[in-house]
């Protein structure tokens, strides 16, 4: 009988980090847990590589990473083999960013379509639309291949933006605060790809994924994952998810419902399957 091994993906902003602290202080106990059990946690999130390598660098995380929404994803060097990481290599399934960009003014340009991506902001107007210091939001802006973006169109524009971004292979997902433009490359896809990639490394291990979000970008990894967990929201745009099977909804937003439900699994999971 092969032993089970679990792997927990997880969105940050809204999930993991509190909406508007970005606290990941009230999942403290779950964090704790799953560094114990030596499961690894493993970012799936909108944000930028420099983001997210600040983060796992706050909670010790030596896991692989995804960023931009599955546009990039990061794995340090010899992980699969057990080594200790030196580094991380990072493959990028999207458009380059100057790309996206590119794209993008021409069809603002053409169509006279209004919305603001990072590209066209100031530091301190990324700061006053997302609640992050200077600092945060200079690594907010660094991005490889995805623009997040406010739309301040009609709804009807925005169903014509989203056609001729489909005819340039790009696509809009929204998250909870923006939507986002990215070409190749879901949260889904990730989660995938990292399961081969640890079963192909642990062949007598059977693998059970986890994953949690908030945001319509992450039905694909909710899709995906086999106990999906969608993490409430309390800024209005909890994503339907009628459709997914065994879907287990948090009773609390943030790091509070994460850490609950991560603690109430592990146990489930591990010790009474």
């Amino acid at each position: 009988m092969k032993d089970i091994r679990l792997l927990v993906f997880t969105d940050l902003d809204g999930t993991l980090l509190d909406h508007e602290s970005y606290s990941t202080e009230p999942a403290a106990e779950a964090l704790a847990l799953l560094k114990a059990l030596h499961i690894p946690l493993i970012f799936n999130t909108s944000k930028t590589r420099t983001e997210t390598v600040f983060l796992r660098n706050q909670l010790n995380n030596n896991d692989p990473f995804a960023t931009e929404n599955g546009s990039c994803l990061s794995i340090p060097d010899n992980y699969f083999s057990g080594e200790a990481e030196k580094g991380y290599r990072t493959t990028m399934f999207g458009s380059l960013y100057s790309q996206t960009i590119q794209i993008l003014a021409n069809i603002r340009s053409e169509y006279g379509l209004s919305f603001t991506g990072f590209h066209d902001m100031t530091l301190r107007e990324i700061s006053a639309c997302t609640g992050l210091d200077l600092e945060e939001a200079k690594r907010a802006r660094d991005r490889d291949c995805s623009e997040p973006l406010i739309w301040s169109d009609t709804e009807e524009n925005l169903s014509l933006f989203k056609r001729l971004l489909d005819a340039r292979n790009l696509h809009l997902t929204r998250g909870g605060r923006f939507h986002y433009v990215s070409s190749e490359g879901n949260k889904g896809l990730i989660v995938q790809w990292l399961k081969d990639h640890f079963q192909a490394e642990y062949p007598d291990s059977k693998f059970m994924t986890i994953g949690l979000g908030d945001g319509s970008n992450d039905l694909p990894m909710l899709e995906a994952v086999d106990n999906p967990v969608l993490v409430i929201s309390d800024h209005g745009h909890a994503p339907k998810c009628n459709h997914i099977k065994n879907l287990i909804t948090t009773d609390a937003p943030g790091p509070v419902g994460w850490n609950q439900t991560i603690l109430k699994l592990v146990h489930e999971l591990l010790y009474e399957s």
